[in-house]
């Protein structure tokens, strides 16, 4: 199965690991396994618009900048392909939870139409 999720570089690949563990064919790759490695460090809005084309979610904890970034792009009117961001009310290094709460969510939303949404886990 193609992946549909890509785990940013600050999250760790135990959530992936934890992912697949109560899902096996979760479909996320971390962003070092993915394009081998190519995307590390890339600048978000860059990252966004080839997530875009790839038709990819971004997953990760980055609430400051990637949903600035997220925003300009929808505003300007080139778009992304979603992104789900965990709070901090749960813990980095949770990962059963984090994994839980990310598994839970993809399969009520899979289908879901993700361009331009941003997602936050938990949901309230």
């Amino acid at each position: 199965m193609k992946p549909r999720l890509l785990a940013d570089e600050n999250s760790s690949h135990r959530l992936v690991a934890a992912c697949r563990q109560i899902s096996p064919d979760f479909p996320i790759i971390h962003i070092s396994d993915w394009q081998e490695g190519a995307f590390m460090s890339v600048k978000d809005p860059a990252l966004l618009m080839t997530l875009r084309e790839e038709g990819m979610s971004l997953v990760g904890f980055d609430r400051a900048s990637i949903p600035m970034h997220a925003g300009e792009l929808t505003r300007e009117g080139l778009g992304h392909a979603g992104v789900i961001l965990f709070r901090h009310s749960v813990s980095a290094i949770a990962y059963g939870k984090l994994a839980r709460l990310l598994v839970d969510l993809w399969r009520e939303a899979k289908d879901w139409e993700w361009a331009d949404r941003i997602e936050y886990l938990p949901r309230p």
